[in-house]
């Protein structure tokens, strides 16, 4: 058994959208933009989900993230008083 709802075909469908998608934003070397899995919605347990790039929400810059994180590690460190 594959999955709880999603036949193993649905599943090998839904990852090689996500690997295709991500290689559209390697290639394009522009802005790249965060990615949501839609499922299909019908009964059919072979039917799996497609991906929608978010244009209005593009990802930060390695430097940026790395910047958050260390932001959330200090104020998560800090004593509570």
């Amino acid at each position: 058994m594959s999955g709880k709802f999603l036949k193993r075909n649905a599943i090998i469908d839904t990852i090689k959208s996500e690997e295709k998608m991500n290689s559209m934003q390697a290639r394009s070397g522009g802005t790249r933009y965060h990615v949501d899995t839609v499922p299909c919605g019908c009964p059919d347990d072979n039917c799996g989900a497609f991906h929608v790039m978010r244009a209005d929400r593009p990802l930060p810059s390695p430097s940026a993230a790395d910047a958050t994180l260390l932001a959330r590690r200090r104020v998560k460190r800090m004593p509570s008083v």
